[in-house]
């Protein structure tokens, strides 16, 4: 009998806040949200003065992004549990949000 694979225990957000609103990307790993935030400075630093900061490694690049943006952006990396409902029994009622109530 095959093994039956281990379900998803979270997903990992990609959270940046721009001048623009904020942009989120989730993903399955921590290290694909953290690649993710790499690539959006990456993909904007000319902006924030990219010849000073071409040679940055990818981690110095996260963990300075805000003082390089001048505190006008933010990158965050954020676990959220996955809850398994079809497991759990539920505290919460339905409620009908169709257009006919």
């Amino acid at each position: 009998m095959p093994a039956i694979p281990k379900r998803q225990q979270s997903v990992y957000l990609a959270k940046w806040d721009h001048k623009h609103g904020q942009d989120i990307s989730a993903h399955t790993t921590e290290d694909g949200a953290y690649n993710q935030c790499i690539q959006w400075a990456r993909d904007t630093l000319e902006d924030w003065g990219g010849d000073l900061y071409e040679n940055i490694s990818d981690a110095e690049l996260f963990s300075n992004w805000t003082e390089i943006t001048g505190y006008n952006e933010f990158f965050e990396v954020d676990e959220l549990p996955l809850h398994d409902d079809g497991q759990q029994k539920s505290d919460t009622q339905s409620v009908d949000a169709s257009e006919d109530n």
